[in-house]
């Protein structure tokens, strides 16, 4: 007899509670078996389910800490057997891996209409509430799940083509000090409940926008579960729907936690609901962060990925963020035409300038892009350089303080962020569309940041350690670890001539990091789309904008059921996971794609930055201000290694004897040589890393 934990894994255990698969070649085993924790037995008897491949249910009760846990059972011939498993049980509060908890923190769960907390981790009382929609869409309260059914419910049809009632249970608590809400159908009258009837077997873990640094566990309601187009297609056919405040990169920028808090959560669904096939990651922006950054150091717990308007990672795009701040406050002060600008921003006009006002803030110490300051209500714990220098500190370092550790010169977290030697607008002057005297005043006056992340007269420097560690355990986004066998599927609406901070080069970006580290790509697929509004903007009229909105949903519907059928083909096919057997069972259709905003046809085309192609001439990709300073379109060197400006080829440009000295005193210890790989660059250390000891490990 064997017995596996299936929960999760058995060093993970969370919350007491586990699922296991008993097995016995040959034998029957009757459901009542009896459980021993360390040669204890557990107090509740245990009545496992028989689902023909053996014994399957949750085994609660489990101590804190190491477990010997040995299951006896008897066949139906009445021969006695028994089995053990070694698990490691963590409190429900967390953490696993993540290292010590985040200080302060505050709770959200009375504005998420949970009540008041019960600890200081936020917790709350489990609850599940019925939901049933109405026949003209409109979400009600089922107050009495048992009693009769409104004449006004709805029918849904599942993917099996099962029609049931269209009732949704959702399940509200606190995991790792995250609000969760997990979502299905069910019709709690049918005999068996949802395991016989509604659950398709498969799961979507949807994940939020943005990026903040916040020292709170975020809020959400039954909102949140039902208001997106997504949950609803993904419900009404019977998926498993989880959200999760965690899973909000606006909320956490901490990958680390959100990728815990994921693990933590999708046990909680296979101990109440059952082992899916697979689980599939849905987002966008910020959500497609977590996704990239979570399947990339902890592989596994998504089996494919959706990450809409994606970027690689949070700590690379503070690279553009922080330069789009620099460069956008030089313009300010000093204007210039938009040829110019985008000379050194390298995107399209008014790109930076978003950049700068809506997500800038993440590097300062002081503030942070979520208000209140730090997400904290509490003012007065947040850190002043004269009268709080104590207090906690707001930059998206400081979030990730178990990675970093602490500088022992400043005191403070470590940090990553460099312009030191970075020639902005090198490009557009090897190409003679910006002069030398340019080219040197933006360099001369750009500056850099402090130790708070303010502006300075100074170019920023990181610390080295820091480099090493963001690099070595996975912060920065390098296409390596579970992303070489995992499913990856991106659509982008294409808004950059409004400014959209989401510049479709980022696919190109991971791209090019999935080729570097695993010498392919074929596992991801790109689609780019027209935003409707970009109808308007071209002069194709309201009529068209609408066209394309509808076309848009219908895509992103393609879209999900090809993941569904790439996912589906992976399960069936018992060969062990691998990077060819992922690309083997990829759907004809998930191939690169663009449409066409004036008619919305669909044109077939390989990605790519800037060859020659339809898609590139309808929807051109801008660089970032890195790229435009000459570096590599993988723009992952936060710290270039230098090199003197007198061996430097500046092509055709010419420098008189002083431009020559300033251009020295600009870059008095050199420029960029991006020939190589950055300072404190290398490959994730591994995955599935511990970060228990803390800023102490750093």
């Amino acid at each position: 007899m064997t017995v596996a934990v299936v929960s999760g894994d058995a060093a993970r255990v969370t919350g007491g509670d586990m699922r296991v698969r008993v097995e016995s070649e040959g034998e029957t085993l009757q459901p009542e078996v009896r459980v021993l924790a360390n040669g204890t037995e557990l107090a509740e008897n245990v009545t496992l389910e028989d689902r023909g491949d053996g014994l399957s249910g949750v085994i609660s009760g489990l101590p804190l800490g190491d477990n010997r846990v040995v299951v006896e059972a008897t066949t139906t011939d009445g021969e006695a057997l028994s089995a053990a498993v070694d698990v490691v049980n963590h409190p429900i509060t967390g953490p696993v891996f993540s290292g010590p908890h985040l200080t302060p923190f505050e709770c959200r769960t009375v504005e998420s209409d949970l009540g008041m907390p019960l600890d200081a981790d936020c917790s709350v009382e489990t609850r599940v509430d019925y939901f049933y929609f109405n026949q003209d869409g409109d979400r009600q309260l089922l107050a009495d799940p048992y009693g009769p059914r409104p004449d006004d419910m709805a029918m849904v049809t599942t993917l099996s083509g099962d029609t049931v009632p269209y009732i949704v249970r959702v399940e509200s608590g606190t995991i790792n000090r995250s609000i969760y809400r997990i979502a299905v159908l069910e019709d709690p009258q049918t005999e068996g409940g949802w395991n016989d009837s509604s659950w398709n077997g498969r799961l979507v873990f949807r994940l939020g926008e943005s990026t903040a640094a916040q020292y709170n566990q975020g809020d959400n309601d039954f909102g949140d579960v039902f208001d997106d187009g997504a949950s609803f297609r993904a419900i009404t056919e019977g998926y498993g729907y989880i959200v999760s405040t965690l899973n909000i990169n606006k909320v956490n920028v901490n990958d680390v936690v959100a990728a815990e808090t994921m693990m933590m959560v999708k046990e909680r669904f296979i101990e109440t609901y059952g082992v899916p096939l697979w689980m599939v990651g849905l987002g966008g922006s910020g959500g497609a962060i977590q996704q990239i950054l979570i399947t990339q150091n902890y592989p596994g717990l998504m089996d494919g990925i959706l990450p809409g308007a994606a970027f690689p990672g949070v700590f690379g795009t503070a690279l553009a963020v922080s330069d789009c701040r620099l460069l956008n406050r030089y313009f300010t002060a000093n204007p210039a035409g938009d040829s110019v600008r985008q000379a050194f921003e390298g995107h399209l006009p008014g790109t930076c300038r978003n950049w700068d006002f809506g997500n800038g803030d993440a590097i300062v110490a002081t503030d942070g892009s979520a208000s209140p300051v730090c997400g904290l209500q509490q003012a007065g714990l947040v850190y002043d350089p004269v009268t709080n220098p104590d207090g906690v500190r707001c930059s998206l370092y400081d979030i990730n303080i178990n990675t970093l550790g602490i500088d022992p010169e400043t005191g403070f977290v470590r940090r990553p962020l460099d312009n030191v030697g970075v020639q902005y607008g090198l490009e557009a002057l090897r190409a003679g569309t910006i002069t030398v005297d340019e080219f040197l005043d933006v360099n001369e006056g750009v500056g850099g940041f402090d130790v708070d992340g303010n502006l300075a007269p100074a170019r920023t420097e990181a610390n080295l350690k820091a480099l090493e560690l963001a690099y070595g355990r996975g912060r920065v986004g390098s296409g390596g670890g579970g992303l070489a066998v995992t499913p990856i599927f991106h659509r982008r609406f294409y808004a950059e001539p409004a400014g959209d901070i989401h510049t479709i080069y980022n696919d190109i970006q991971i791209r090019e990091k999935l080729i570097r580290e695993n010498g392919r790509a074929d596992n991801q697929v790109i689609w780019l789309f027209p935003n409707p509004q970009l109808a308007l903007l071209r002069g194709f009229g309201e009529e068209q904008a609408a066209a394309l909105s509808t076309l848009s949903a219908e895509v992103s519907e393609q879209q999900f059921d090809l993941m569904r059928d790439w996912l589906d083909a992976i399960v069936a096919d018992p060969a062990p996971l691998s990077a060819d057997k992922v690309v083997a069972h990829k759907p004809a259709a998930a191939v690169d794609a663009c449409w066409r905003v004036d008619d919305g046809e669909r044109v077939n085309e390989v990605a790519t930055f800037d060859d020659e192609g339809v898609c590139n001439d309808l929807y051109p990709k801008t660089p970032t201000p890195r790229i435009a300073a000459g570096g590599p379109v993988v723009d992952d060197i936060i710290k270039c290694q230098l090199q003197p400006t007198a061996d430097f080829d500046y092509g055709t440009a010419v420098f008189t004897v002083d431009q020559q000295t300033r251009l020295n005193t600009v870059f008095p210890e050199g420029v960029c040589d991006y020939s190589g790989t950055g300072v404190g660059q290398r490959s994730v250390d591994g995955t599935w890393l511990d970060y228990s000891e803390g800023a102490s490990g750093g």
